[in-house]
């Protein structure tokens, strides 16, 4: 089953963008998760890179590691690639009867909607996929965050820190000045106000459901990663008290 299930208010959201409004909420959305260094201030994230000032990004930041490993957007233009929306524009305007190609992964697609549907997807699968404890039933090895558990009370530990990270990171909805965290109900509260209902993320706003979708996921990635990292950083600092 996935972790993130397809939203109610989707369908009412999507349509109600246009090609242009989609792509403007796609750059907005690389643009942001680009620009958000591995030490913000959120718990653990100074501990992971064991830095007390660490406000800029830091080289080797298990964080920043973690990010890049994400899916992206690229562009493509006569083969040559870049991850610049202008510079791809710019590209395409200099070569004859040349077009962007939009890379999601090892998929292309020809427009911009159609491959920031994909890297929504493809996000979404990934982090599932990195949450949820993955055993083999013949090495009885246990995959869970990037990590490899033989011992089962190791994985069960490592997945508690895991659930516990992300269990409280959610979507919630903004009609106005209410808010709620039924998809459902925001729908009734914004058909009865004649407008639409605002996606909340970690306090980023979004009118976009794939935008919110794509937010959450992140979102989710990125605590586990820094639950992961200060675990660690927790284990070697006993490990080295002990000796």
């Amino acid at each position: 089953m996935k972790l993130f299930a397809s939203l109610t208010l989707a369908a009412v959201a999507v349509v109600a963008f246009s090609t242009h409004a989609f792509a403007q909420e796609a750059e907005s959305a690389a643009a942001t998760a680009e620009a958000k260094p591995c030490c913000s201030k959120e718990a653990g994230a100074e501990v992971a890179c064991q830095k007390s000032d660490c406000k800029k990004e830091c080289s080797g930041c298990a964080v920043t590691t973690a990010m890049a490993k994400l899916p992206k957007m690229t562009y493509r233009v006569a083969g040559e690639e870049t991850c610049c929306s202008k510079s791809a524009e710019a590209m395409a305007a200099g070569k004859e009867d040349a077009s962007i190609e939009y890379v999601v992964g090892e998929h292309s697609f020809e427009t911009k909607q159609a491959a920031y549907t994909s890297l929504v997807e493809q996000t979404e699968s990934m982090v599932n996929d990195f949450v949820t404890p993955c055993k083999c039933e013949v090495s009885g090895v246990t995959k869970i965050a990037g990590t490899e558990c033989s011992c089962p009370m190791k994985a069960g530990k490592t997945s508690e820190i895991v659930q516990a990270a992300i269990k409280d990171i959610g979507m919630t909805y903004a009609v106005g000045e209410e808010t709620c965290s039924c998809p459902n109900k925001a729908k009734a509260m914004a058909k009865a106000a004649g407008t639409q209902a605002t996606f909340v993320v970690n306090g980023e706003k979004t009118s976009c459901e794939m935008t919110a979708r794509l937010n959450l996921a992140r979102a989710k990635y990125r605590a586990a990663v820094v639950a992961m990292a200060a675990k660690d950083v927790a284990t070697e600092a006993a490990a080295t008290s002990g000796t």
